[in-house]
């Protein structure tokens, strides 16, 4: 795989609770670079016309790019793509925090939902291992409240995107949550989410993310810190607690 890639994508299906893995292919990733790029070649070359983008068949995609989690300053977005509720074409919304890292520490550049649940689920992905699990007791509860009760479960590595109420009452302009208050806000992905009963997806992990050439990416990376003088132009970086620096790499910095 090109440096920056874990190599395996997620596709579970709701309706039926099949997830199943699927390695990146290599030469996709060089002609749609980044998580609006994959998420598009995916959805338009996996999905049908003319679907209800609150029914089964509408895809949801959460996915990284190449950047996401490396050393590169400010590279922690990750890419929410589906078709919209809002407008019936092509919906698209991007989140900061530090869901999109942690998507590929756990295993995987991205994951994708069809489907609908016959009950409220949410998804695990553990340094690897996935697994639905109920998410009856979280139905109801507001982003804050959800991400708190899972960070609690799962412990400070975990990363939790979710939806609130508007998600699940499919808001046409509900939004997707993470890190008490970043927004994947636009296209009403949030009410494509809840249609398909899915409360939240948390993520945890360890694995590395491979760079073709470490060297050049920690010379640039540490030019481009230099062009901010002032000392909290990085100060989401400096905020993360010690361990979640050292899942950055930012010490070769």
């Amino acid at each position: 795989m090109p440096g920056g890639y874990i190599g395996k994508i997620l596709l579970v299906d709701l309706s039926t609770g099949v997830i199943t893995e699927e390695p990146l292919d290599q030469k996709m990733c060089r002609d749609y670079i980044g998580g609006y790029g994959i998420g598009a070649r995916i959805l338009y070359s996996r999905q049908k016309s003319g679907i209800d983008p609150l029914g089964p068949e509408n895809t949801l995609g959460l996915i990284t790019g190449p950047l996401t989690g490396t050393p590169v300053p400010m590279a922690v977005r990750y890419m929410a793509v589906a078709k919209s509720p809002l407008t019936g074409g092509w919906g698209e919304a991007n989140s900061g925090g530090d869901f999109g890292p942690y998507l590929k520490f756990a295993g995987f550049d991205a994951v994708f939902f069809t489907g609908i649940s016959p009950k409220p689920v949410y998804l695990l992905i553990d340094d690897g291992k996935t697994q639905l699990k109920d998410a009856n007791y979280l139905w109801g509860k507001d982003t804050y409240g959800t991400e708190d009760l899972l960070q609690v479960e799962y412990g400070e590595q975990s990363r939790v995107a979710c939806i609130g109420p508007a998600g699940e009452k499919k808001s046409l302009v509900s939004c997707i949550m993470t890190n008490h208050g970043s927004t994947a806000g636009r296209s009403g992905l949030g009410a494509v989410m809840g249609s398909k009963k899915l409360k939240a997806v948390v993520v945890r992990g360890t694995m590395e993310i491979p760079v073709s050439d470490k060297a050049a990416v920690v010379r640039v990376s540490r030019g481009a810190r230099q062009i901010h003088a002032h000392p909290r132009a990085f100060g989401y970086v400096a905020d993360l607690k010690p361990h979640a620096k050292i899942r950055y790499q930012l010490h070769y910095l």
